[in-house]
C-alpha cells in the first residue's frame, strides 16, 4: 500500500492549510486534533447532559453556567476555540456550529478558507437541527426553530426560523 491510498490529495492540502493558519506544529495539531476528535465521540452520544457540557469545554469550547447540549451536537472540529456558548443556552439535538469553510479544490481560489468566531448568548434556545456558520452571533434569549440555517447574525429577543433563518417576530423579555 501506498501513502496515496491512505490519504488523499485532498487530505493533504487540507491539512497544510489547517497547519499554516494554526502556525502549528504537525504532530502538536495532529494530537490536539485526535484528542478532541475522541472527546466530540464521547459528548455526542454521553447520557448525562452536564458531562457532554464537559467534554465539550475539554475540547476548548467556550460554554458557560446552565447550559443543555443535546445528542449529536457538532462543534467545529478544527477550530473548536472559536465556539462561545453563553450561560443558560439550550442546543437541541443534531445542531451543528461551525466557525470554518472552505471550497472544493477546484473552486480554492473563488472560495478560500474562511475563519470567524461564534457565539451563541445566553438563553437562546435553539431547536433540533439547526445549522450555524462563520461569524454569527446570536444575540441573548432568540429561539431559532428546528432545521434553521442562521447564515447572519439574529439581534436578541427574536424568533428565527428557516433556510436561511429569518426573524419572523420578537420577544418581550424586559418585564422578567
Amino acid at each position: 500500500m501506498t501513502s496515496d491510498f491512505m490519504i488523499s490529495d485532498r487530505d493533504r492540502i487540507a491539512y497544510k492549510e489547517t497547519l499554516e493558519f494554526n502556525k502549528s506544529n504537525k504532530f502538536i495539531f495532529g494530537f490536539r486534533f485526535l484528542k478532541n476528535w475522541f472527546l466530540e465521540r464521547l459528548a455526542s452520544s454521553f447520557p448525562i447532559p452536564s458531562w457532554r457540557v464537559k467534554f465539550h469545554r475539554m475540547r476548548g469550547i467556550k460554554i458557560g453556567k446552565n447550559v443543555y447540549i443535546g445528542y449529536d451536537v457538532i462543534f467545529d472540529r478544527i477550530h473548536p476555540e472559536l465556539v462561545t456558548v453563553e450561560d443558560y443556552a439550550e442546543i437541541g439535538d443534531r445542531c451543528i456550529i461551525s466557525a470554518h469553510s472552505r471550497g472544493s479544490l477546484p473552486l480554492r481560489e473563488m472560495y478560500p478558507r474562511t475563519v470567524k468566531p461564534v457565539k451563541i448568548g445566553k438563553g437562546v434556545w435553539m431547536a433540533p437541527g439547526c445549522i450555524v456558520i462563520q461569524g454569527v452571533e446570536i444575540g441573548e434569549n432568540c429561539v431559532i426553530g428546528t432545521g434553521a440555517v442562521v447564515n447572519k447574525s439574529i439581534e436578541p429577543n427574536s424568533v428565527a426560523v428557516g433556510v436561511p433563518a429569518r426573524v419572523i417576530k420578537k420577544t418581550d423579555l424586559t418585564d422578567r
